[in-house]
């Protein structure tokens, strides 16, 4: 029992950290000046337009291979996997979360990112990202489900 909740403390930790490095990474990788010292925090990027609101958009060419298969595989990949810990270590910190309501913390994720970049003008909105990170929060979800099932007493859900 004391197991359990300090596995859940740390979880909660490392969401909380994780989440704030992954946050830094996506959200303020284009970001032109961030400056600590003195603080200089100039949040207007490049990256002008409407944005994309069609599903499948951007997604459909790089599934194609479009521009090259590299780049496709990389923007696939890099809105996938870097938000795999996200759903893996939420189902540590909430033992009992259903794979609906898993799936409803995925989409505010996305929405939160894509939100972000668009409030600091780093980024515009592509609903696509919030599709693939949605996606990663639910394999991190899914590959914690599986390991339960194999081994209940390391990762109970109680």
């Amino acid at each position: 029992m004391i197991f359990v909740k300090r596995m859940r403390w740390v979880a909660l930790c490392a969401l909380i950290g994780y989440s704030a490095l992954l946050i830094t990474l996506v959200v303020f990788k284009a970001a032109p000046m961030i400056h600590i010292g003195h603080l200089r925090l100039k949040f207007n990027g490049t990256h002008t337009g409407p944005g994309n609101f069609t599903p499948f958009n951007t997604i459909w060419p790089f599934l194609n291979g479009r521009p090259n298969r590299f780049i496709a595989a990389v923007n696939l990949l890099g809105n996938i996997f870097p938000f795999t810990p996200v759903g893996l270590l939420a189902s540590l910190v909430s033992p009992r979360l259903a794979w609906r309501r898993s799936l409803v913390l995925a989409v505010a994720v996305g929405l939160a990112m894509e939100g972000t970049e668009v409030l600091f003008r780093v980024g515009i909105f592509d609903v696509d990202d919030i599709l693939l990170n949605a996606f990663g929060v639910m394999i991190g979800y899914w590959i914690l489900a599986i390991f339960r099932r194999r081994m209940p007493p390391l990762l109970g859900s109680s």
